[in-house]
């Protein structure tokens, strides 16, 4: 474009570049097919994957908010504390979504609010991870510009997923999990993550054993029960942050058990000192008694009915001193 200005030729390299991505991308996701089998249900509950991403998805209630559903389903398919709403990058979630026929295509529809510069590309790549395609969006939004969206409104963007056949039942496989093949991944390293046959993987999406033509497109994995991944790197950070509380819950019991150890210690110094008192009046006394019964002999002890009776109970009569009375 020499006859151009220069930043007229940029965004005209830019639009270039955008649209060969989006034609590579539509070109790209025919070896998997997302149809409907005639011999599987008309709809069934499955999953996606989603990679936890910065700076708007690091969390469990942003990524359901995108995915209508809510924080605790996910948590639970992908093994997380129920109370687990942050996450780290990278980290590796199952959503559970309802999967059924759109015509001859198998999809999960989910409804999505349009923001401030979206577009079906843009959404498609970004916020589903390309779990769907901008003209699978487009196809099923036509009155819709796929670059001029009201902000606001409410899209259907189709997730591509699959429900398992008779036959897959027949072998026990459950769930035909939809997962975006990543740069760097291989067949073994893939089962190994999902627990699935590498037979059953290469069955199902039709690449062979060289999977580099499924780079960042949805594949499907087969598996015979929900997959256990693997626990994110937070679950360290997060038992540091328990630590102090165990910490202070078993520096309260000790400081508890010495309180008490103390606490059991005077009482037994002050049963201890009650005792000796108690036994130093009894010595006193007897000792008072030897003294006296030097003078009057031995001392009598009378019943308390016999000096009532004697005293005519203790009657103004008898007294002679102040407490001394006459019997």
């Amino acid at each position: 474009f020499p006859f151009l200005p220069l930043h007229s030729q940029i965004l005209c390299l830019v639009i270039m570049l955008f649209s060969t991505n989006i034609v590579a991308q539509s070109q790209q996701d025919n070896r998997t097919k997302f149809t409907c089998p005639s011999d599987s249900p008309p709809s069934c509950e499955t999953y996606v994957t989603y990679i936890a991403q910065s700076p708007n998805f690091l969390s469990l209630t942003n990524i359901s908010n995108i995915f209508d559903t809510s924080p605790l389903s996910i948590a639970r398919a992908s093994n997380l504390e129920p109370m687990d709403d942050k996450l780290v990058k990278d980290q590796v979630l199952l959503v559970p979504v309802t999967c059924g026929c759109t015509g001859n295509r198998s999809f999960a529809n989910i409804s999505y609010e349009i923001n401030q510069g979206d577009s079906f590309y843009f959404v498609a790549t970004t916020s589903y991870e390309n779990l769907t395609n901008w003209r699978a969006v487009m196809d099923l939004n036509p009155v819709l510009s796929p670059n001029k969206l009201p902000i606001g409104i409410q899209v259907v963007f189709p997730l591509f997923c699959k429900c398992p056949s008779k036959n897959q039942l027949d072998k026990e496989i459950k769930y035909l999990i939809t997962y975006v093949w990543k740069p760097g991944d291989n067949v073994s390293l893939v089962s190994d993550k999902f627990g699935a046959s590498p037979e059953d993987i290469m069955s199902e999406n039709n690449y062979g054993q060289n999977f580099t033509a499924a780079n960042n497109l949805p594949v499907l994995i087969p598996v015979t029960r929900l997959p256990v991944l693997a626990r994110s790197p937070s679950d360290g950070r997060k038992g540091g942050i328990r630590l102090p509380v165990i910490i202070g819950i078993s520096l309260g019991c000790t400081l508890l058990v010495l309180v008490l150890a103390v606490l059991l210690v005077y009482v037994y110094c002050l049963k201890m000192k009650t005792l000796n008192r108690s036994a130093s009046s009894a010595e006193t006394a007897d000792k008072l008694l030897s003294g006296v019964s030097g003078y009057v002999s031995k001392p009598t002890m009378y019943e308390t009915d016999a000096i009532m009776e004697a005293t005519m109970n203790l009657s103004e009569q008898c007294k002679i001193g102040e407490s001394v009375y006459k019997a």
